[in-house]
């Protein structure tokens, strides 16, 4: 039976703090092994790089409006 484990994917601009752009889900097989094809290591980090054009809304604090 074939399970995935979410795997993190963090950005860095030069010196800068790394932040999180978003998360892929990266199978493994029933023996423990990883595998996973160019292709699709390339479509899951463009699915997080989405995440860059149009972040998740921040939470603000009570009374934050705009």
């Amino acid at each position: 039976m074939a399970h995935a484990i979410s795997a993190a994917v963090y950005m860095r601009i030069g010196g800068g703090a790394e932040i999180q752009v978003g998360d892929i889900q990266v199978p493994v097989d029933g023996n423990g092994s990883i595998r996973m094809r160019r292709s699709e290591l390339a479509a899951a980090l463009r699915s997080a790089a989405d995440n860059l054009d149009a972040p998740p809304p921040v939470d603000e604090p009570d009374g934050g409006g705009s």
